[in-house]
This record gives C-alpha cells, sequence and structure tokens, in this order.
C-alpha cells in the first residue's frame, strides 16, 4: 500500500514549524495599532510676503556757477525806512446854516418878542422854545430865553441859555451881548466869580 498524505495533516505540521516568537510579535503590532491615539495636526506656517522697498531716486547736486558768489549765512536783515508823511488833504469848510431865513422862525421869534414887550413871559418862553426846536443852532433864540429868565427873575436859566447862546455867537458883538447876559445873571446868583469872569472878558474886548 501506498502511504496517502491529506492536506490537513500537512497544514498542521506547517503550524506547528511556526515559531512561537513570530506569532507574539504579530499581535502585538495589531494590539498596538487599534490602541494608538491619532496625532494632532501640526499648523502649517503661513508664509508672510514683505513688500520690496521702493527704490530710492539719489538725484545729483546741482554744482554752483563758479562765478556767482554764493552767500555764507543768507540774506542781510531789511531795514525800516520811514515812509514820509502825506499831507493831510484839505477839508471842505462847511457853513452850518443856523435857519434864521426859515419863514417860520421869523415868524416866531416876531411873535415872542411882542409877548415880551407886553409882560407875557410864559407865552413868550413857550414860544422861544419852539424856535430852539427848529433852529437849535441859531444864537439870537438864546439870548431871547436868557432875557425872559431874568425878567423871571430865574439867574440859573438865564446863565444856562447865555453861555449856550455864546458858543454858537459868531461876531464880537454877539459875544459882548452874551457876557453881558452872564454878568446880570451871575449878579442875580449872588456869584462874584461869574461876575467878575463876564466883566473880565467885556474889559478885553
Amino acid at each position: 500500500m501506498k502511504n496517502i498524505i491529506h492536506p490537513a495533516s500537512n497544514t498542521s505540521t506547517q503550524t506547528r514549524s511556526t515559531p512561537k516568537w513570530l506569532i507574539i510579535l504579530g499581535f502585538s503590532v495589531l494590539a498596538g495599532c487599534q490602541t494608538a491615539p491619532p496625532q494632532p495636526k501640526q499648523p502649517v506656517p503661513k508664509t508672510v510676503v514683505h513688500p520690496h522697498p521702493a527704490p530710492s531716486i539719489v538725484r545729483p547736486a546741482t554744482p554752483h556757477s563758479p562765478t556767482t558768489p554764493q552767500p555764507e549765512f543768507g540774506y542781510p536783515p531789511l531795514e525800516s525806512q520811514a515812509l514820509p508823511a502825506l499831507p493831510a488833504p484839505p477839508q471842505p469848510q462847511v457853513v452850518l446854516r443856523d435857519g434864521r431865513n426859515i419863514p417860520l422862525v421869523q415868524k416866531l421869534m416876531a411873535q415872542g418878542l411882542q409877548q415880551l414887550q407886553l409882560g407875557q413871559l410864559d407865552d413868550a418862553e413857550e414860544t422861544y422854545i419852539r424856535v430852539q426846536r427848529i433852529a437849535p443852532q441859531y444864537s439870537s433864540v438864546y439870548a431871547r430865553l436868557s432875557e425872559v429868565a431874568l425878567k423871571k427873575k430865574d439867574g440859573a436859566t438865564a446863565e444856562g441859555m447865555a453861555r449856550r447862546g455864546l458858543v454858537l455867537a459868531k461876531s464880537p458883538q454877539q459875544k459882548s451881548g452874551f457876557w453881558q447876559l452872564i454878568s446880570l445873571a451871575g449878579a442875580m446868583q449872588n456869584k462874584p466869580d461869574v461876575v467878575n469872569e463876564a466883566n473880565g472878558h467885556l474889559q478885553g474886548q
């Protein structure tokens, strides 16, 4: 009889011939692959692109002209020069109208004089005040108001009106008449200084 070799018996024979340490190593590798934790991903470093600096342009220095001298310390300081005084333009002469030629002023002045002669002092004073409002530059109306105040024994008002008329008086005769009224008003007020002032101007004329 021939010897028949079965496949199963052959396999067991090969298995028995495999070393044990190789089998243990294979199991340990499989166990390590199953229990090893996943490795974290490393961040990818970003690439920073630096801009290239603009090229600097170096201009060649312009050489100075050898024939033109250059100042070392700049320009000299400017000296202030006094300008000649310009002559003042001629001022036009202004002739002030005192209003004496106004028909109403003439009519009221005549009316006030008539009232003054009749002794109607209050009416005369009221009439001359109307003239003063119409023509405040008319010096004669202040002389009449000073005269009315003297007749009413009001020395202070008489002096005040006479001094206002003195400022507006133009001729020496008018100024003399106002100083006489001021002297009378000063005597009525018992003011010797006012009387002396008025007499001094009257004597000096």
